[in-house]
């Protein structure tokens, strides 16, 4: 069954074979097949269960539903914006379904002990067979990915079409705000079930507040049970379980983590944190774009995105851009008149997203509070990398027809032909440009000492016998791709092992 905070008022006691903190990706496939092998899952979930006709397509509305601090997180200097899920499904309600594996190359570069390409890949084909992965046919690309690969083409770089897991799409373009046609074959329409079928619960509402420990051991976890609309405490949790898996995001993870003043004897929970910083560039065209229509991101060029050794100079992906008309405004920086008319065009603008595949490592800490504070700057080698993907973007879209591109940098910066964006030389600081972050990963990494990782390569944290992490903190590195496929697997494989 799933609870909510109607159900969870005063206090509650529960007691499971396994306790799960998060119901995203990582933490719902887990879920699934420790439920499916016929253990007691409890399930707990920070926000709140949505269902369909819940995901009204207004941004006012479900920003503040479907992200952390209502999609405002920032890092500690305000330079770049968080998107972190919440609610029944994670980070799935919210993302865009692009399903794309890890390289071999990068996973079997980790030099983990039993995770690898070979031994992940049996969990990808689960997890693709489970959420009916399949190819974006090329006559569902919407106008904006169409002159995307439009541009590509005219360069001569290499592109391609993307893997998604949706059926029953409208092409509506909300897909961020969550889906009203309940056509995402995500956490809440594939995973949650199975984890219900086999008898699991799902505790909706309720934030943990720290894991309660002794000799060696997680003995159980208090959680404060929030009023979904006025976010007062009207209730608590106690959980008591012989396993316990943190799935709660690569910001929530380690932060419960040092909330409950876990043994961390080196002092790594928190470090090593990845973003995956990516931006956006704009384009006029003469043509319709309507580029909030439609699948938003269905092609990706990988021209400038190598894990080979050597290439470390290409670590941008990019892909179509996608945002609706209060988060446009908000990202391009002009003023009055000139805002106004680039509002009145917005049918007419493309957009291309670079993202970088960060090697900057930032850290996730507490205050005295317990609250949050991410520290995150980008090193030098990766804010060149940002401004080539952001140049890249404008050259393509220009190649595409554009009658002029955009880099929406504090001070503007306009391009009407390819050799002005060459000839342009200009600087990226903390505060230039609106970069968002959609990928927080790596924070609680998978290595097989002890004295220079969190967790072992299945995932147990190495200071207490019964603890597991599954989600994108486990990550040694940024993965360059989408993880939520990642995800699933590795979650997957994770409670594979966790008996």
């Amino acid at each position: 069954m799933i609870f909510t905070h109607q159900h969870l008022r005063g206090k509650t006691q529960v007691k499971g074979d396994v306790c799960i903190v998060g119901s995203g990706a990582g933490g719902s496939a887990a879920a699934a097949y420790l439920a499916a092998q016929g253990k007691k899952v409890i399930m707990l979930e920070g926000g709140s269960f949505l269902m369909p006709k819940d995901f009204v397509q207004k941004e006012e509305k479900m920003f503040p539903q479907l992200f952390f601090e209502a999609g405002g997180r920032r890092t500690s200097n305000r330079a770049i914006r968080i998107l972190h899920g919440q609610g029944v499904g994670g980070s799935t309600l919210h993302n865009i379904n692009l399903c794309k594996r890890a390289p071999d190359i990068l996973l079997d570069g980790w030099h983990l002990k039993d995770l690898n390409a070979q031994s992940l890949r049996p969990f990808y084909q689960q997890v693709e067979k489970d959420l009916m992965v399949e190819k974006i046919p090329e006559e569902l690309f919407n106008q904006n990915n169409l002159i995307f690969k439009r541009g590509v083409e005219a360069l001569g770089l290499q592109g391609g079409g993307l893997m998604h897991n949706r059926q029953g799409c409208h092409q509506s373009g909300f897909c961020e705000l969550g889906c009203s046609y309940n056509a995402k074959m995500n956490a809440l329409r594939v995973y949650i079930p199975k984890v219900i079928e086999n008898g699991g619960q799902v505790l909706a509402n309720c934030r943990v507040q720290k894991l309660i420990w002794r000799e060696q051991k997680v003995q159980g976890l208090l959680a404060q049970v929030r009023d979904a609309e006025s976010q007062q405490v009207v209730g608590e949790v106690e959980v008591s379980a012989d396993k316990f898996i943190l799935s709660a995001g690569a910001i929530e993870t380690p932060a419960l983590m040092l909330r409950s003043q876990l043994p961390d004897p080196y002092k790594q929970i928190g470090k090593r944190l990845h973003l995956h910083p990516g931006g956006a560039v704009c384009a006029l065209f003469d043509e319709q774009v309507d580029f909030t229509q439609g699948i938003p991101q269905s092609y990706e060029c990988t021209e400038y995105l190598s894990f080979e050794p050597g290439q470390e100079d290409k670590r941008i992906w990019l892909v179509g851009g996608s945002a609706h008309p209060i988060g446009v405004a908000g990202l391009l920086p002009a003023f009055a008149d000139e805002h106004r008319q680039l509002m009145q065009n917005f049918n007419h603008i493309a957009s291309i997203t670079p993202m970088l595949h960060d090697t900057s490592c930032g850290e996730i800490s507490i205050d005295s509070a317990g609250d949050v504070i991410i520290r995150y700057e980008m090193d030098q080698s990766d804010r060149l990398q940002f401004k080539n993907g952001l140049k890249a973007a404008a050259r393509i879209l220009l190649a595409a027809g554009a009658k002029e591109a955009i880099i929406p940098a504090r001070q503007m910066l306009r391009f009407k032909n390819p050799q002005e964006v060459e000839k342009k030389s200009f600087e990226l600081g903390d505060l230039d440009l609106d970069v968002v972050a959609v990928h927080p990963m790596s924070s609680v990494w998978m290595g097989e000492d002890d004295h220079s990782s969190c967790v072992s390569s299945h995932g147990k944290y190495h200071h207490l016998e019964n603890l597991f992490v599954a989600d994108t903190s486990l990550y040694p590195t940024s993965l360059g791709v989408p993880p939520q496929i990642s995800t699933y697997a590795i979650g997957a494989f994770v409670a594979s092992h966790v008996y």
